[in-house]
Order: C-alpha cells, then structure tokens, then sequence
C-alpha cells in the first residue's frame, strides 16, 4: 500500500476547514452591495420565497443566523434578536387608501426686502471681504515660500476682486486660452486694459489658501484641506439662506481631467464623466443652500448606505418639526431613510430601486402594460406613513413618499404611436410633485455652465475655488430674482447683464476713501482706464465717490441727467456727458446716492 496519500484524521479536517489566511484578498471587488436577505431594501425573489416557506423560517440568512447562534440567548426570538443586533425595522405593507398627513409647512418664509440691492451687494453676501482678506493673507503668504528669492507678489484685496471680475468677464467672451485676451489678434478690452497679461499670471500661480507649513491644517481623513477654510466659509454664508419649503438633493460634477488629485471621479453617463463631485441641496428655484463635496468612500456598510447618509447629511442644517419636503433620486431613496427623516418631520419624496423595495410586492410591469399607460400600484406601510406607488406611463417608474400617494390625481398630454394622436393619461399627485420640485440642482447646474470660463491649472482645488465663484454669482442672481418678484419688479436683469454689471463693478468700484496715512504700504498703481466706450455704469461705481474727475471733450453731447443742455463735459470715469453749473450742477446730482 502507498503510504505517501495517507493523512491522520486531523490533517483531514485541517485540508476540508481550510486556513482563514488563504482567503484574505478574495473578498467581492464588485461596485454592487452585496445581496443580504435579511436587508429590508432587498425584495426575495420567488425562488427565496419557496425555500422560505417550505423551511418556515423568517428572511434571516443561514450563515449569519449560524453565527449568530453563539450569542443569542436559548428563550429568545431569532426575529426579536436580529431586531436588537442590526436595528432594522421589518415593514409590513398593505394594499390600502393612504392617509395623508398634516404637512402644512410651519418654518420661516421668505419675506421681501425694504429695496432691491445692487448686483454687486448680492454677490457679496456669498463672495464677502472675509473671505478675500483670508485669500489676500495666504497668496501672500504662498509666493514667498514658494519664490526662491521669497519674493513677495504683495497683491491687495481689491486686485483679487479685479481678478475675478475680469474672470466674469472671460466667461461672457470666452476665448480658447488666457493668452489669447492680450494678443494682438484677439485682444479683449475690457480685460487686458485692466490688468497686465504677466500680472494676471503671475496672481493664477500664486493663489492660495491656507498654510502648507502648518501641519494642524493637514488632517488625514480631509483630502479637501488645501481649500478647506476657503469652503467653510462659503458654505457658511449659504446657509444664511432662508430655506424654502421644498428641498432637491443630488450630484454635481465639476470638470477636472487632471493627471492627479485625490478625489477625481468618473461618473458614467455624465455629460463630464471626469471630474470632482459635489453633493449639494438645492430650493425648487435653484438657490443652493447646503453642500459637501465628496471625497470617495470609507469602505463601511451602513443601514441607510451611501446615498441615504448624504440626505441626513445635507439635511442636519434644516430646522426640525417645520414640514420641509425634500425630493431625491434612486441613487438616495429607501424606506429606512424616509423613516429616519420622518422622526425630524421633514419628509420625502424620490424614485425607488426595485432593490430596496423593503419587502414590498407590486404589480409586475407587464401585469401594468396590460391595463393601458396611466394604470398604477400603491402599497401602504401598515404603521409608518409611507407609501410606494408603480405608475406605468412609457415604461413603469416607482415612487416612495412619506406625505402624497395617489390623489388628487391628474391628466397629462402623452403621444400614442399607435393612435398617431394625443392622449390623456392618468398621473398619480406623487409623480407631479416629483416633476415639480425635484429639479433645482439640475437648474443650478445649468446656469453655472452658461457663462462659466474653464480656467486650466494643474492645480485641482482650484477649481472648486472657481466653482464656488459661479456658485455664488448664481445664487446671487437667483435670490434678486426672487425679490423682483417679491417686489412686483416686471423685468429683472438676465444673467448675462448681471454677471456684466457684478464684474464691472468688481474693477471699478474702490473702497479706500480719503488721504492714506503716511506710514501706510502703498497700494500697487491703479489699472490704466480702459480705452473702450463703455455703455451703462453700475450704481456701484456711480456712488463711490472716487476718481469722479470733470475732463473736457471735444464733441458736445446732451446731459445725461437733465437731457436737455448739450456740454462738453465729461465724467472720466463714467464716461458721461453732465452739466457742470451753478444754476444746474447734474454732474453733484449724478453721483450722489
């Protein structure tokens, strides 16, 4: 007999176990979470069922209830102990009416202001002195650490707000390179008569944010801490917004297809798949008013998951008890997350993966197809005020709410390819108020894109600093179009002149009055005046009270206050023909408030 492929009875069990060790490494790679039955998002298939009830067990998995056998006590319940060990709640759903809840909306409401403020002062609530004074310390700061002769670029306060008004003003003429605004060919004015093209360059390589030598700054667990201070206080002014009723929460992607940062992302399907995520919370107008930027996973599993800890996340700074809706996509949405927002009273509405049903049995789409487009399911919770609804219009979509279902319901304008003609279908009040608030990042988003310049660097957190500086140009046109309409203001400013008027008024309006001191640093020289006529001058720059010179001209032209008297006289700065007399002085009565 061979003796070589004799083993002992403890070599045989040591071959048939295995060694822990051997399996390190060989967990599941997939981006998919893995299927856990006794996870209330998942929705047994029939295959399950029968195994279920032929065994007459609950939805506990057999490995997990293997191991969970040690622990437990010999009198109690596995359901009850499964209970207590992971803290899901089991939900019982039920083919019944939904009763709708006492919603009404008890938090603050938006009230108009006493007038309407300048461009310029609604970009400031979001862009403040604080926050440049902060950028003025630290590019300072940064040239001379990184120069090998320290020198000092010594920039100001009011250079840096010249140079994002000229960055408003690339984004209204856009041109394929920096460069390309001082060469001779393509010379764009209003920003090369502004500033120096090597100014100009020599400002983009040196901004900066916080201090890299201070190790405190450098946190681990915060890749963002380059920007970070810079993003604090941003966020901080956006949550000074007054929060309306009805709340959006989704992705924004900030393009960025740099060879390096830390927390680039690829999206697939994305209009810009590469770039950096924001996770923001928008009004239904488009104001954002709360926002984290991602900086990828942590690698654990929670109740809720990713998306649903984004929604707490962004929705611990809305005030509890006050009935806020929030509206989310599938990415987001699952019944434990609709329960946790219910005990704050803030409820929810989204669309629903058919994986995280929570045990929810609707109607199979094809079972909907037969009874024609407009037909729909509705479960109801049977403790918890939550309902599912399946509508079927083109193709079936479900819905998870925690304040509408079914009614009141509604028609709407559909085109049959069959009929050749228009018809009208059925809509539960769940989908149209979906349809309603649910699209204030994508709104945002859009208004970002329209006249926002893309500023190449190799540095990636400059461009959330750029991002933030849309952010808070459209959030400021946003709120002033909110308050014409508070006010009855019939034609507000479009986006295009209002990022004009800001920009303009960015480079010209000075805020230091009076003599300087004598033992005060000397500010850099002023701009040359630009060479182009411009039309129009914001109120800012009209009331400064700074550098308004009478020169005289040439040409005679009508006043432009009285609009009766032909001078000669014109404003330097404002490019303005006024009276300049005793019995009509229009050019006191011009720049006065």
């Amino acid at each position: 007999m061979n003796t070589k492929n004799r083993y002992s009875l403890h070599d045989a069990l040591k071959i048939i176990t295995g060694d822990d060790s051997e399996f390190e490494g060989c967990e599941d790679s997939s981006d998919e979470d893995p299927v856990d039955p006794e996870d209330p998002d998942y929705t047994p298939s029939n295959k399950d069922m029968e195994s279920d009830e032929s065994s007459g067990s609950d939805d506990s998995d057999s490995s997990e209830s293997k191991d969970l056998d040690d622990v437990q006590q010999p009198n109690m319940n596995p359901s009850q102990q499964n209970t207590t060990i992971q803290g899901k709640k089991e939900f019982s759903w039920r083919k019944k009416p939904f009763e709708t809840p006492e919603c009404t909306f008890k938090g603050q409401s938006v009230t108009p202001p006493e007038n309407l403020h300048t461009p310029l002062e609604y970009f400031r609530k979001f862009i403040t002195q604080e926050m440049l004074q902060l950028l003025m310390e630290q590019t300072n700061l940064y040239s001379v650490q990184k120069s090998e002769s320290h020198r000092n670029v010594n920039t100001t306060v009011k250079e840096l707000e010249i140079l994002i008004g000229l960055y408003l003003r690339m984004g209204l003429c856009q041109l394929p390179g920096n460069r390309a605004y001082w060469e001779n060919d393509t010379r764009c004015p209003m920003v090369a008569d502004n500033m120096s093209r090597n100014r100009f360059q020599t400002l983009l390589s040196c901004l900066h944010f916080t201090d890299n030598t201070d190790l405190s700054n450098r946190q681990e667990e915060d890749k963002c801490w380059k920007i970070r201070p810079w993003l604090n206080m941003f966020r901080r002014q956006c949550l000074d917004i007054t929060p309306e009723e009805h709340n959006s929460i989704d992705e924004q992607m900030v393009p960025f297809r740099g060879t390096y940062s830390p927390i680039r992302q690829y999206v697939k399907g994305k209009p810009h798949p590469w770039g950096l995520k924001i996770w923001g919370r928008c009004s239904s107008s488009g104001i954002l008013c709360d926002f984290v930027v991602y900086q990828g996973g942590t690698g654990k599993k929670t109740l809720l998951g990713m998306g649903g800890d984004v929604v707490v996340k962004l929705c611990e700074t809305l005030p509890s008890n006050q009935n806020y809706k929030v509206f989310a996509d599938n990415f987001f949405s699952s019944a434990p997350l609709v329960l946790k927002l219910l005990q704050r009273e803030i409820y929810f509405v989204g669309t629903l993966r058919s994986n995280r049903l929570a045990g929810c049995q609707l109607e199979d789409e094809k079972d909907l197809a037969k009874r024609g487009r407009g037909s729909f399911d509705v479960r109801v919770e049977k403790e918890e005020s939550i309902a599912i609804v399946k509508w079927y219009d083109n193709r079936s979509v479900t819905l998870i709410s925690s304040y509408c279902a079914i009614e009141p319901q509604d028609k709407v304008r559909r085109w049959s390819k069959s009929g050749k003609a228009f018809v009208e279908v059925n809509r539960p009040h769940i989908v149209n108020e979906y349809n309603t608030f649910m699209g204030g990042i994508d709104l945002l988003d859009a208004c970002v894109a329209r006249y926002k310049y893309h500023m190449r660097s190799r540095r990636w957190y400059l461009y959330l600093f750029w991002q933030t500086i849309m952010l808070g140009l459209v959030n400021a046109w946003l709120i002033y179009r909110r308050d014409c309409r508070l006010l009855g203001i019939q034609k507000p400013l479009k986006q295009r002149s209002f990022q004009a008027e800001v920009a303009t008024s960015l480079i010209l309006v000075q805020s230091q009055r009076g003599r300087p001191s004598r033992n005060a640093t000397p500010p850099p020289p002023p701009p040359p005046p630009p060479k182009r006529v411009r039309v129009g001058v914001p109120d800012d720059v009209r009331i400064d009270q700074v550098a308004h010179w009478p020169v005289k001209c040439d040409k005679r032209g009508r006043c432009k206050v009285c609009k009766v008297n032909a001078t000669t006289t014109l404003c330097e700065k404002c490019d303005v023909r006024l009276c300049f007399t005793e019995e009509r002085n229009c050019f006191k009565r011009y720049h006065s408030a």
